[in-house]
């Protein structure tokens, strides 16, 4: 490691001259990168937010956290930044996109920057015209002008020979050092993502007993908890606050020394956001059934978002069952069961109330019903999901008899869970809440 530590001295010495050499400012030329102008009268405040703009060019939603950190502090055409994931968005501004963009509005060049005051510019000053005949005197060359290569100093050319040389046998060296620690590292999550908030419930498994989490939100620095009941004394990186009422953590305290496998809560389901912060629901900590309610289209629409996502996130041990019609998103995945009968997903007890209550009676499994049922049937499938012990979840397309936890939707998408205490952010209909709402 000592040589190629010695040859990274030697390529960042190199580099520093080439820079010095090297135009900057207004001469300098940003990368060639995926980018989106907001359409709209520049200027003028936007209808979209961020996930509006994620859902719009990514196809996603809740993929808006990408976005906001490859545009934070980025000078915009009017001379505005994106400092706040939840400010306006403005008509006329850049966004530079990551990778699976896929609206046709997309260009790929270096994305307009700034755009400069010209009439704050000072004019040329004049430019004197020299005495003809013989009087006029020579005029003596700048010092350090001219001379050299292509107007460099001699001393920069020798500095750039030796450079490109060095560069062409150390820099495929260190490519190949970086990706293979790289192949061995796993890879980190991006900030504000689900994929974080998974390490992080990875992480707690691995050190204690399974919290009682009803809710998490994943913010660009930091994953909370929200708990019932309370636990005063979480492991480390974690610290309570409202006397254990949520636990709290940086992202970057989370990245280390957890396994790929297990741990984590099978049941969580995207909601929207909570001051910015991608906002999940534990459907497993429900005693009893959660039941979709609102304008009927949108409810159908959101179980099929939540089945999607668990679909996606859950072990492969999760069984995931749909009584009645599928809902979107088409088609539906490999691994969910639907059926007409809710007889032919569970064994269902009999009257005796020990077998209702035993602890096996419905574990690791995820009922969504979009048909109506008998009375008897609700009354029975709310029993299985409360005596469930937080492994599975009941959701129903539609209003039930024994509904503990109502989730209320609007026709834009706009989602009510104030039963769980949460208040989400509410933006326009372009920048909707629901993932897959309207696809």
């Amino acid at each position: 490691m000592s040589l190629t530590r010695a040859y990274a001295g030697l390529v960042l010495a190199v580099v520093t001259a080439f820079l010095l050499a090297t135009p900057t400012g207004a001469d300098a030329v940003e990368p060639s990168v995926p980018y989106w102008v907001v359409p709209g009268q520049p200027g003028a405040e936007s209808e979209l937010t961020l996930p509006g703009v994620a859902d719009r060019v990514l196809g996603d939603s809740r993929r808006w956290p990408e976005i906001f950190e490859l545009n934070q502090g980025r000078t915009q055409p009017d001379g505005g930044t994106l400092t706040d994931p939840a400010q306006p968005v403005r008509a006329g501004w850049v966004f530079v996109l990551p990778e699976g963009a896929t609206s046709g509005e997309i260009r790929v060049g270096p994305p307009p920057s700034a755009t400069p005051d010209l009439g704050q510019q000072p004019e040329a000053p004049p430019v004197d015209q020299p005495e003809q005949g013989p009087a006029a005197a020579p005029q003596a060359p700048p010092v350090g002008g001219g001379g050299g290569t292509f107007g460099l100093r001699p001393v920069v050319v020798t500095l750039l020979g030796i450079g490109a040389v060095v560069l062409a046998v150390v820099v495929p060296v260190l490519i190949r050092l970086v990706r293979r620690r790289r192949a061995a590292e796993p890879p980190r999550p991006a900030p504000g993502s689900r994929q974080a908030l998974d390490r992080a419930l990875r992480q707690i498994a691995a050190s204690a007993s399974q919290p009682p989490v009803y809710a998490a939100m994943v913010g660009a620095d930091r994953v909370s908890l929200r708990l019932s009941p309370a636990l005063p004394d979480p492991p480390p990186p974690w610290r309570a606050r409202q006397q254990g009422a949520i636990w709290e953590a940086p992202s970057w305290d989370l990245d280390q020394q957890v396994t790929a496998d297990g741990g984590g809560l099978p049941m969580l389901a995207t909601v929207g956001t909570v001051g910015g912060e991608l906002t999940v629901v534990n459907l497993g900590r429900a005693p009893g059934i959660v039941a979709l309610t609102g304008e009927p289209a949108a409810a159908y629409r959101l179980a099929g978002a939540f089945l999607d996502e668990i679909s996606r996130y859950a072990a492969t041990s999760v069984a995931i069952s749909v009584v009645g019609p599928p809902p979107p998103p088409w088609p539906v995945p490999e691994r969910v069961r639907v059926v007409v009968d809710l007889r032919s997903v569970l064994t269902l007890p009999g009257d005796d109330a020990e077998d209702v209550h035993g602890s096996s009676a419905l574990r690791d499994h995820l009922v969504v019903v979009t048909a109506p049922l008998p009375p008897e049937e609700w009354e029975r499938l709310g029993a299985l999901a409360a005596a469930s012990d937080g492994t599975a979840a009941v959701v129903v397309v539609g209003d039930a008899p024994n509904t503990v936890w109502r989730f209320d939707i609007d026709a834009n998408g706009a989602l009510d869970v104030g039963v769980l205490g949460l208040h989400l952010d509410r933006p326009t209909p372009r920048g909707r809440l629901i993932p897959a709402l309207g696809r």
